[in-house]
């Protein structure tokens, strides 16, 4: 349904300065691309957001509301955590949902910064897993 394209620390400075945002054709020439390697056709909405911080604490919930999606953010084992990641079989979804959609945030290569970044996801209750 949506796709949100959005900053991070160790997303490259000049990320946002690419052709595909000055070119929004480009880009979703590509997701359609992705859509039939995929075999869906359901092309999604594409948000572009420079400021990760005022999205987690403002948009996000607009967006997603949490009495309506599972959060879930994928991202290894923390360091010094003896809690290990989910598996995705047990996300916990909201009991008042009649749906089971989840909202799923993938960090840039590198991951998320953990003192920071995941913190904050954790804060608005996403539930770490861990795809691998």
């Amino acid at each position: 349904e949506h796709l949100v394209l959005t900053s991070a620390k160790k997303v490259p400075k000049d990320y946002f300065g690419s052709h595909l945002f000055r070119k929004p054709h480009e880009l979703e020439k590509l997701l359609v691309e992705g859509l039939c390697q995929a075999g869906d056709t359901q092309l999604p909405h594409v948000s572009v957001v420079k400021h990760l911080k005022s999205f987690v604490n403002g948009d996000l919930d607009t967006l997603f509301p949490p009495e309506d999606y599972a959060r879930v953010i994928a991202h290894p084992q923390r360091y010094n955590d003896d809690n290990p990641p989910l598996r995705m079989s047990n996300v916990v979804f909201p009991k008042s949902s009649t749906s089971r959609k989840i909202v799923l945030a993938v960090g840039p290569e590198g991951g998320w910064t953990e003192d920071n970044e995941l913190d904050m996801f954790r804060d608005q209750g996403f539930q770490q897993i861990s795809l691998g």
